[in-house]
């Protein structure tokens, strides 16, 4: 198994780059309104076909944002699909997931925009809503290629449709779940903890101050990799990140303090988890337990590491984890363009292909149908530990992409969990402080 690319919970390069996002946008917008362009009527393009109205092969550029592996795997995918057909081509580009929107940005405001995006955060939707091609026309006019019902849940609506929109394909999807150390459990004569409770118990009993040995690995600085735990924290509370419409925020409330609360006590009363974490503490054995997904899979199998993976532990409200990953997007062009772009994402989103790109990705499959395929069902039984990623789809949730402003709104929540976890606030002030410098920033790009 290989993990490669980013994995759409880092939101760095998106909230510096907002204010240029929108600006350029609206560039591009009005352009448009005035007759520079004709992506009003690309986007009630045909569906007949990649080569529809010209009988010519369609050259399309399609921008990623997988390095290293990853590129090599998509290069191999792409082949796949060039070689199996003659009336598209698709050229790859690598652009650097953190200035990825920027670049897109740019591209939309200067009428150079690439035909397809592959890998895009989701929450770049809500700025490039007006270059990309809603799909909704092409997916009535070819059911076959689409089934919400094979989509896994929680993957359309909040992910890639908004206001009953559908702007794009789900691509590749991953979940929180418990790492635990199978030596150092059976040292202690612990078991997987199931329930907050069990998991403070057991964070408490695998802490060794004398070995410099931490019973959980929690993150303790601001930013996305913090906000994406710990809203599975706030969500096993019973709260909610905002509400449905994406037009209020709800994390300062009970649960929201439940579960700064939780984290502050195993750091400072409970002395299970370390401020400063050890670099790599999991894999060289200082850390018992970590909260991950299963891009790490690979590393701990390389670093000879005896592990075992369940379910994050079910809160006061019961079970939940985080939803990460990345989709697929189709710019307005021309209708030749956008329908070579709908046949070669139709190809990619097929249960075979979709099978074949999560095992060999490093993610899980977004269709029901693909979790049947030979592809994915061989990579299980090589890789065990997925399953429980897999299963855990039936608690997962997504986080609110219909806030415009949810990039901003993650750094300053995080940024008191932070100041929490340092006794600088209390976990009810961190919530208040959140909130009140939250609120003003709310917006929702979705219409009702």
């Amino acid at each position: 198994m290989k993990t490669f690319g980013s994995r759409g919970f880092g939101r760095n390069g998106y909230r510096k780059a907002l204010p240029v996002v929108l600006a350029l946008v609206m560039a591009f917008v009005l352009s448009a309104c005035s007759g520079g362009g004709d992506s009003g009527n690309a986007a009630n393009g045909g569906n007949g076909g990649a080569g529809a109205g010209t009988g010519k092969k369609q050259t399309i550029t399609v921008w990623h944002g997988a390095g290293g592996e990853g590129g090599k795997f998509l290069d191999g995918l792409v082949k796949e699909y060039n070689d199996s057909q003659s009336a598209v081509q698709v050229k790859l580009v690598f652009v650097d997931p953190n200035t990825m929107v920027q670049k897109l940005t740019a591209a939309a405001a200067g009428k150079a925009l690439p035909d397809a995006g592959l890998l895009m955060w989701p929450q770049w939707a809500g700025p490039l809503k007006d270059v990309i091609l809603p799909l909704d026309e092409k997916i009535a006019a070819e059911p076959d290629k689409w089934k919400d019902s094979d989509f896994l849940d929680n993957l359309l609506d909040g992910n890639v449709r908004f206001g009953g929109v559908t702007y794009g394909f789900p691509m590749e999807t991953n979940n929180l779940a418990l790492y635990y150390n199978k030596k150092l459990f059976a040292e202690a004569n612990v078991q997987p903890p199931a329930t907050w409770d069990e998991l403070v118990a057991a964070a408490q009993k695998l802490t060794n101050p004398s070995k410099k040995q931490w019973g959980i690995e929690l993150p303790t600085t601001k930013g996305g990799t913090l906000d994406f735990i710990w809203d599975t924290f706030l969500w096993q509370a019973g709260g909610e990140y905002a509400n449905p419409e994406g037009t209020d925020i709800l994390f300062n409330s009970d649960a929201g303090e439940q579960a700064t609360q939780l984290w502050v006590d195993l750091v400072n009363k409970y002395k299970a988890a370390s401020i400063a974490p050890p670099q790599n503490g999991f894999q060289t054995g200082l850390i018992a337990m970590t909260l991950t997904g299963p891009w790490s899979i690979p590393g701990y199998k390389a670093a000879k590491l005896d592990f075992g993976v369940v379910p994050l532990p079910a809160g006061p409200s019961g079970k939940a984890t985080s939803l990460g990953g990345t989709n697929n997007f189709i710019f307005k062009s021309t209708p030749e363009k956008e329908n070579a772009a709908w046949d070669f994402l139709t190809w990619l989103a097929s249960p075979e292909i979709s099978a074949k790109f999560a095992a060999g990705y490093g993610s899980i499959p977004v269709r029901q149908s693909a979790a049947e395929q030979k592809a994915w069902t061989d990579f299980v039984a090589s890789t065990p530990e997925i399953k429980v990623h897999q299963d855990s789809y039936a608690f997962g949730k997504i986080r609110p992409y219909n806030l415009t402003t949810y990039a901003e709104i993650s750094d300053i929540v995080s940024e008191h969990i932070e100041a929490a976890l340092q006794n600088k606030e209390t976990p009810e002030t961190a919530m208040k402080k959140a909130y009140d410098e939250s609120k003003p920033l709310v917006k929702t790009w979705v219409t009702p």
